[in-house]
Protein backbone atom coordinates (compact mmCIF):
# COMPACT_ATOMS: atom_id res chain seq x y z
CA UNK A 1 0.00 0.00 0.00
CA UNK A 2 3.01 2.32 1.03
CA UNK A 3 4.39 1.89 -2.47
CA UNK A 4 1.37 2.70 -4.55
CA UNK A 5 0.95 5.83 -2.53
CA UNK A 6 4.53 6.82 -3.24
CA UNK A 7 4.21 5.92 -6.21
CA UNK A 8 1.13 7.93 -6.97
CA UNK A 9 2.50 10.77 -5.71
CA UNK A 10 5.71 10.73 -7.60
CA UNK A 11 3.56 10.72 -10.80
CA UNK A 12 1.24 13.56 -9.61
CA UNK A 13 4.81 15.38 -8.31
CA UNK A 14 6.19 14.86 -12.43
CA UNK A 15 2.90 15.98 -14.17
CA UNK A 16 2.66 18.95 -11.63
CA UNK A 17 6.60 19.44 -12.99
CA UNK A 18 5.34 19.18 -16.73
CA UNK A 19 2.44 21.41 -16.40
CA UNK A 20 4.97 24.01 -14.76
CA UNK A 21 7.51 23.48 -17.04
CA UNK A 22 5.00 23.96 -20.07
CA UNK A 23 3.82 27.22 -18.29
CA UNK A 24 7.14 28.86 -17.96
CA UNK A 25 7.98 27.75 -21.92
CA UNK A 26 4.75 29.56 -22.78
CA UNK A 27 4.80 33.09 -20.88
CA UNK A 28 8.70 32.46 -22.51
CA UNK A 29 7.63 32.05 -26.18
CA UNK A 30 4.48 34.68 -25.20
CA UNK A 31 6.70 37.20 -24.30
CA UNK A 32 9.03 36.73 -27.21
CA UNK A 33 6.59 36.81 -29.74
CA UNK A 34 4.57 39.87 -27.56
CA UNK A 35 8.08 42.12 -28.17
CA UNK A 36 8.03 41.38 -31.67
CA UNK A 37 7.40 44.37 -33.45
CA UNK A 38 4.04 44.81 -35.26
CA UNK A 39 3.89 46.28 -38.78
CA UNK A 40 1.16 48.11 -38.04
CA UNK A 41 0.07 47.92 -41.97
CA UNK A 42 2.59 46.32 -43.53
CA UNK A 43 2.93 43.34 -45.09
CA UNK A 44 6.72 42.06 -44.11
CA UNK A 45 5.41 41.71 -40.14
CA UNK A 46 8.49 44.84 -39.54
CA UNK A 47 8.10 47.65 -37.74
CA UNK A 48 9.11 51.56 -38.58
CA UNK A 49 9.59 53.58 -35.38
CA UNK A 50 9.59 57.31 -35.32
CA UNK A 51 11.82 58.76 -32.96
CA UNK A 52 12.11 61.11 -30.49
CA UNK A 53 9.10 59.96 -29.35
CA UNK A 54 6.07 62.48 -29.44
CA UNK A 55 3.82 64.50 -29.32
CA UNK A 56 5.28 66.36 -32.49
CA UNK A 57 4.96 69.92 -33.30
CA UNK A 58 5.03 71.56 -36.61
CA UNK A 59 9.07 72.19 -36.97
CA UNK A 60 9.91 69.25 -35.46
CA UNK A 61 13.02 66.96 -37.01
CA UNK A 62 12.23 62.98 -36.36
CA UNK A 63 14.43 59.90 -37.67
CA UNK A 64 12.94 56.45 -38.72
CA UNK A 65 14.21 52.65 -37.21
CA UNK A 66 12.96 50.37 -39.00
CA UNK A 67 13.73 46.16 -38.99
CA UNK A 68 13.23 45.47 -42.32
CA UNK A 69 16.04 43.69 -44.21
CA UNK A 70 18.48 45.22 -46.92
CA UNK A 71 17.38 44.02 -49.78
CA UNK A 72 19.31 42.98 -52.99
CA UNK A 73 20.67 45.13 -56.09
CA UNK A 74 19.60 48.35 -54.18
CA UNK A 75 15.51 47.56 -54.13
CA UNK A 76 14.72 48.42 -50.45
CA UNK A 77 14.52 49.34 -47.84
CA UNK A 78 12.87 52.51 -48.29
CA UNK A 79 11.58 55.00 -45.96
CA UNK A 80 8.18 57.39 -47.33
CA UNK A 81 7.32 59.81 -44.91
CA UNK A 82 4.16 62.06 -46.20
CA UNK A 83 2.27 64.16 -44.00
CA UNK A 84 -2.12 65.59 -45.06
CA UNK A 85 -3.80 67.93 -43.93
CA UNK A 86 -6.98 67.94 -44.38
CA UNK A 87 -6.64 64.92 -47.06
CA UNK A 88 -4.21 67.15 -49.14
CA UNK A 89 -0.09 66.07 -48.85
CA UNK A 90 1.87 68.93 -47.74
CA UNK A 91 5.35 66.88 -47.12
CA UNK A 92 6.75 63.93 -48.92
CA UNK A 93 10.28 62.81 -48.64
CA UNK A 94 11.46 59.56 -48.94
CA UNK A 95 15.35 58.05 -48.16
CA UNK A 96 16.97 54.97 -48.40
CA UNK A 97 17.27 52.85 -45.70
CA UNK A 98 20.66 50.74 -45.62
CA UNK A 99 20.38 47.84 -42.84
CA UNK A 100 18.04 46.50 -40.71
CA UNK A 101 17.94 47.88 -37.32
CA UNK A 102 19.81 51.12 -38.81
CA UNK A 103 19.07 54.17 -36.44
CA UNK A 104 18.35 56.87 -39.23
CA UNK A 105 20.76 59.72 -39.58
CA UNK A 106 19.27 61.46 -42.57
CA UNK A 107 16.21 63.42 -40.38
CA UNK A 108 12.80 64.28 -41.55
CA UNK A 109 11.92 67.91 -40.89
CA UNK A 110 8.04 68.23 -40.27
CA UNK A 111 7.82 71.28 -41.91
CA UNK A 112 7.57 73.91 -43.24
CA UNK A 113 7.37 72.99 -47.21
CA UNK A 114 5.84 75.12 -50.09
CA UNK A 115 2.80 73.12 -49.13
CA UNK A 116 2.96 73.06 -45.42
CA UNK A 117 3.66 76.81 -43.54
CA UNK A 118 2.32 75.69 -40.44
CA UNK A 119 -0.79 73.85 -38.82
CA UNK A 120 -1.06 70.56 -37.65
CA UNK A 121 -0.74 67.47 -40.03
CA UNK A 122 -1.11 63.93 -39.90
CA UNK A 123 1.73 61.93 -41.04
CA UNK A 124 2.41 58.03 -42.26
CA UNK A 125 5.92 56.40 -42.53
CA UNK A 126 6.20 53.48 -44.99
CA UNK A 127 8.82 51.21 -45.25
CA UNK A 128 8.85 49.36 -48.50
CA UNK A 129 11.05 47.86 -51.13
CA UNK A 130 10.28 46.55 -54.72
CA UNK A 131 9.81 42.74 -55.92
CA UNK A 132 9.91 42.68 -60.00
CA UNK A 133 8.93 46.12 -60.72
CA UNK A 134 6.16 45.90 -57.70
CA UNK A 135 6.29 48.27 -54.16
CA UNK A 136 6.04 46.13 -51.49
CA UNK A 137 5.02 47.44 -47.91
CA UNK A 138 6.95 46.36 -45.47
CA UNK A 139 5.96 48.30 -42.39
CA UNK A 140 3.76 51.54 -41.74
CA UNK A 141 2.67 53.87 -38.77
CA UNK A 142 1.25 56.97 -38.35
CA UNK A 143 1.72 60.14 -35.96
CA UNK A 144 0.00 63.31 -35.68
CA UNK A 145 1.99 66.83 -35.42
CA UNK A 146 0.25 69.80 -33.73
CA UNK A 147 0.40 72.90 -35.23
Amino acid sequence: MRIRSVLSHSIQALAEGALISLLVVGLIAGTAFAGKPSSNGGSGGYSATVSPGGPYTFGDTVYVTTNAPVYPNNTGPWIWLKCYQNGVVVMSSDHAGFSAGWYYNWPFNLGPTQSWSGGAADCTVTVVHTNRNKVVTDAKTSFHVGG
